[in-house]
Parts: structure tokens; sequence; C-alpha cells
């Protein structure tokens, strides 16, 4: 469960994948590239990510943060003003792709290349289309994937008139908290 909420409404990939060669990925090496980065989140024995998103008419944005360390999540919600600290089995693990894949990634393409921060990534950019009671919609994502190790940096997405901005790091991740 804790991983599920981890990415909702986002996505992601390995070096090997990045390696399409100077032309720009489209169509399904694009969206290959994608899914695989997504399964690098929870491979990943550690990482950091950040969330927040933004609804018209709201004064506030929401504002999520996660430390994964091993089998262990911290999470804190500002709203809540507390961190806690809950179990991630192999099952939430999977969660973190599974939701995401669970709506077929579509109009894939690579936007070029970038230094986030640094880090030299690939800009990635693609649709899902999600169902909805009324009917379907699309939302649209943009991810950058690092070319050193396969893994995202940042992705911002937007679903109707949500917008989400998540930024990841894997590097040095300690508990937010003394434990």
């Amino acid at each position: 469960m804790a991983g599920a909420a981890l990415l909702a409404g986002l996505a992601m990939l390995s070096p090997a994948a990045l390696a399409v060669g100077d032309e720009a990925a489209t169509g399904e090496a694009a969206c290959g590239a994608i899914a695989r980065a997504v399964h690098e989140i929870g491979a990943a024995p550690q990482f950091h990510s950040r969330m927040v998103a933004q609804t018209p008419g709201r004064r506030r944005p929401v504002e999520e943060e996660r430390f994964v360390i091993g089998d262990v999540v911290y999470a804190n919600s500002p709203g809540a003003g507390r961190w806690v600290k809950l179990p991630l089995t192999k099952s939430d693990r999977n969660a973190l792709e599974a939701g995401f894949l669970a709506h077929p990634l579509q109009n894939c393409r690579e936007e070029g290349r970038q230094n986030l921060d640094g880090t030299a990534v690939r800009l990635f950019g693609y649709q899902q289309t999600l169902p909805k009671e009324a009917g379907e919609s699309i939302a649209l994502g943009r991810i950058w994937i690092a070319e050193a190790d396969g893994r995202p940096r940042r992705y911002e997405g937007r679903h109707g008139e949500v917008s989400v901005l998540m930024q990841f790091d894997y590097e040095n991740i300690a508990p937010p908290f003394r434990q």
C-alpha cells in the first residue's frame, strides 16, 4: 500500500535501454525506455522522492515526501505534520511499476538530452489514457532519465487541471529522523 501511494500518477529506464544511438527514440522504443525506468525505481535499494501536486482553486499544493531504505519507507505529508515509518514489502515495490503500467503508454517520444542539476539526462514525453466514470481522459507526462544509471530524476505530469512534479534522489539516503 505504501509503495502504491509512493508513485501515484507517475512514470520512468536502464542504461542499455537508453543506448538507442544518437537518434531520438520514438514509439515502442521510447515507451519501453520509460517502462524500464519505472522498474528501476522499485528496484533501487534506496531512494528519496518528493511530490508536489497543484490543483486550481486550492490555496496550497499537496506535498508528499518518501525515503525508501531497503524494506522500510519513511513517509511524510506536510499536512499531517509528522513522519511515519512503514514496512515496504516486495509486493509494495512491485506495485510501483504495476500501478503505472496499468494504463498503457502512448505517443512516447524522446525530447532530447539535458543537464539536470549536474546529471546528464534524456527527456521523454508520453500520454496515458485513464479510465474515468464519465469517459476516458488523457494524462500527459514528461520524465527525465539519467544516462548513467537509467533511473528517473524528475517527472512532470498533468491530468485535467491537476499538475504533478516529482523529484528523485538515489545517493546518500538517510532516514529523515533518528531511528
